[in-house]
């Protein structure tokens, strides 16, 4: 798989897909399933703080990142807010897994999104609403700490 900075992501065929590129990871398909473990699913809240670029770092548990899986789903202003996407009739706009150092990053369009971030089994699944304004000045980096499960 390629791996390098601007890579054009995995991603469904939609004009949106269009848009989505990915930074600092490898390209997944968007067809690879979400890697349940742990027992619970953690949920961050990050919607009121909009940013213009999502980029961050998934950290732990232990050493390094352990190849993250981290997934875009868009989501509506409509969705409840702890209503995590359904993987079997929503696809992912984007997917990619992080190297060693747990970076990574997407450009996407206006709206709002849930980065869905996982490992293996035994670590909790961590997802991460945010909204995306361009225009936007800042460009938060989010860290994520992942748990092992309880």
């Amino acid at each position: 798989m390629a791996f390098g900075l601007a890579l054009l992501c995995a991603v469904t065929g939609s004009a949106l897909a269009q848009q989505v590129r990915s930074h600092h990871c490898t390209d997944e398909p968007v067809t690879t399933k979400t890697r349940w473990g742990g027992n619970e699913t953690v949920m961050i809240d990050l919607r009121d703080k909009p940013v213009r670029m999502v980029s961050g770092t998934v950290v732990g548990p232990g050493i390094g990142s352990l190849s993250t899986l981290v997934q875009v789903f868009r989501r509506k202003p409509s969705d409840p807010l702890y209503r995590l996407s359904d993987q079997k009739s929503e696809a992912p706009v984007a997917a990619c897994v992080t190297g060693d150092d747990g970076v990574f990053a997407f450009s996407l369009p206006p709206g709002e999104y849930e980065l869905r971030m996982s490992q293996n089994a035994g670590v909790d699944v961590t997802s991460v609403f945010v909204t995306v304004k361009h225009g936007f000045r800042r460009s938060r980096k989010i860290r994520v700490w992942m748990k092992v499960g309880t």
